[in-house]
């Protein structure tokens, strides 16, 4: 005689529970596997083309391959692989392109994102395929996005350094070991946040690849602290910064020369000069320009000021004002001293000032 069984409805819904519960465990561990140290893929922002990426295990690379239009202004587009984060971290990474064809400007990064909607707050360096590399930021939803940057050659290896608000870069070029690349950022992040690896094609109708090889996440080291200067200059209209040089231990009095092409420092008693595009440091004509107490641009039109929040040691706001209306725009917060502006920090056609900004950094 046969025998039937009936299941009653409870048991065959928890049978069910049970197996979409292992079917969901083993495609998490399987994604985990797949992207090897990161959690998840996806495009953020607005990407035509779907972007891709893969872990090889073997070489412990990673191949990213990404669309979108750009990485700035109040909005990103490109392909991100992401973990959850939280503290201090730091991510390190060789970067290289599949092919130097298409915009001189796709970027390969190295990110810590707020979240994953397309004008969220962000620090990242970013490598692009010209040459140029940055440390770039958005500080709060749908704001604008700004650099600190270094022109030539660009890095083949980077590091992203998160340390409490402040956020810096280091670079290093073939053969060279890893160095602080200068300037700092600081934005405040709620944890967890994101953090991970990203490409951008600069062209909504192309997809790009790039390869980050040798990725490592962990914590920043925890050394003893030592005074660098980076010599800077910045764009009074956008804000963006460039790094001129980078020297351990204590600089001061950057100036302009009156025909623009070099600056002027003071490095213990002597006094130097460098051209603005960078390159070879050389002692500076003894007639050089010194520091004064008023920073007035050449045509008189603005007035630069340095005021100190006390915060933190040195925190140090650097604003300019408009002289015939009296409003005032923040250019920059970073940790400056009395020698952070010289005596002519303007730029002759008063579209830029040359400053020197501190870091306190453990050693790596």
């Amino acid at each position: 005689m046969k025998r039937s069984i009936a299941l009653h409805p409870l048991a065959c819904l928890c049978a069910l529970f049970c197996t979409l519960s292992v079917r969901t465990a083993d495609c998490q561990a399987a994604a985990s596997a797949t992207l090897g140290q990161f959690e998840e893929q996806g495009d953020i922002g607005a990407t035509p083309h779907p972007g891709t990426a893969s872990f090889q295990t073997n070489t412990g690379s990673y191949t990213i391959s990404g669309s979108g239009e750009n990485m700035w202004a109040t909005a990103d587009a490109f392909h991100f692989v992401w973990k959850k984060g939280s503290g201090d971290v730091e991510l390190t990474a060789d970067i290289t392109f599949a092919t130097k064809e298409g915009n001189p400007h796709k970027k390969a990064v190295l990110m810590i994102r707020q979240s994953l909607d397309a004008d969220s707050p962000y620090v990242d360096a970013a490598l692009h395929v010209v040459g140029l590399t940055s440390l770039q930021s958005r500080a709060e939803n749908g704001g604008a996005t700004h650099e600190v940057g270094i022109d030539g050659e660009g890095a083949s290896r980077l590091r992203l350094v998160k340390r409490g608000s402040d956020f810096y870069m280091y670079v290093a070029r073939t053969g060279e070991e890893l160095h602080l690349a200068g300037g700092s950022l600081r934005l405040e992040l709620k944890e967890p946040f994101y953090i991970g690896l990203g490409v951008c094609a600069h062209d909504k109708d192309a997809v790009e690849t790039a390869i980050f090889s040798n990725v490592r996440i962990g914590t920043p080291a925890r050394g003893k602290a030592r005074l660098h200067s980076t010599l800077e200059t910045i764009s009074v209209s956008s804000t963006d910064r460039r790094i001129v040089a980078v020297f351990d231990g204590f600089i001061k009095t950057p100036n302009w020369t009156a025909d623009g092409t070099h600056l002027v420092f003071q490095k213990g008693k002597q006094l130097m000069q460098i051209a603005a595009s960078g390159g070879e440091i050389e002692p500076a004509p003894s007639d050089a320009p010194m520091q004064k107490s008023e920073w007035t641009s050449p045509d008189g039109l603005h007035v630069a000021s340095l005021s100190y929040t006390g915060k933190k040691p040195m925190d140090t706001t650097l604003s300019m004002k408009t002289v015939s209306d009296g409003k005032i725009k923040v250019l920059a917060h970073l940790m400056g001293a009395q020698g952070t502006l010289g005596a002519t920090p303007w730029s002759p056609d008063g579209k830029r000032l040359v400053f020197v900004s501190y870091q306190m950094v453990p050693q790596q």
